[in-house]
């Protein structure tokens, strides 16, 4: 398996807020927001082949990812630097997948959450795409609906379809899965949601295609939201 990290965004909520240092680099309780997210991952990790990450070339980030990877023993490391903003998540993933050996299963993954460790599981992992899911309120999170055989049916962004809401994690049994699927899916403009190309929808497209698509159950008081000032406030609280 193939994790990819999507870390190219802007981060300008935090930068409003007088945040200086780039999103990943902001510190919480004595770690960066990348290494939360890393640590979220270290169940994978015996699996994990290689882990490329998708950032902005302004920020400066490779040597910074390899000394932090390091610490976690991940050595297989492909940084890929880009000098715009993409259209959506989808869309930058999709500039990761050159650097994924193509019959590569890959976990989609971002640094807006940490999930404690161990709690996202490889054994929990069927079908040909699996997410990572919570119980939490609001309607801000994209949603998955299942049947009663317990696959998935429906994704929805924003909109609450059922109680299982999506932590950021995106797995697919193949990079060329992926990438087959972004160019059929997204070769329809109308597929794009406020101009954004998500992740999410693609698993619809899957669904559609007869694909099996699950998901797993995280305890929601081992997720823990980074996205934003205010939840990362939550979170040193905590």
């Amino acid at each position: 398996m193939t994790v990819i990290i999507t870390m190219a965004g802007l981060g300008s909520r935090f930068r409003k807020v007088g945040y200086t240092v780039p999103k990943f680099m902001i510190e919480a309780k004595g770690k960066t927001l990348f290494d939360w997210s890393l640590d979220s991952l270290l169940d994978y990790n015996s699996h994990v082949e290689k882990y490329v990450f998708v950032v902005r070339k302004e920020d400066d980030a490779t040597v910074f990812i390899k000394e932090h990877c390091s610490l976690y023993g991940i050595e297989n490391v492909e940084v890929v630097e880009i000098d715009y903003m993409t259209d959506g998540q989808a869309t930058t993933c999709m500039l990761a997948i050159p650097y994924c050996a193509p019959d590569n299963a890959i976990m989609v993954y971002n640094i807006d959450t940490y999930v404690e460790p161990g709690e996202m599981k490889y054994v929990d992992i069927s079908g040909e795409g699996h997410i990572p899911c919570f119980h939490a309120d609001g309607d801000h999170w994209s949603f998955a609906k299942l049947n009663e055989y317990g696959d998935v049916v429906e994704v929805r962004e924003k909109v609450r379809i059922s109680n299982n809401c999506t932590l950021g994690a995106y797995y697919f049994s193949s990079a060329k899965l992926y990438a087959s699927l972004y160019e059929e899916y997204y070769a329809d403009e109308r597929h794009l949601e406020k101009n954004e190309k998500y992740i999410a929808p693609l698993y619809n497209y899957m669904i559609e295609k007869g694909m099996k698509v699950t998901i797993s159950i995280v305890d929601k008081s081992k997720v823990h939201v980074l996205g934003t000032p205010e939840e990362l406030d939550v979170f040193l609280n905590e």
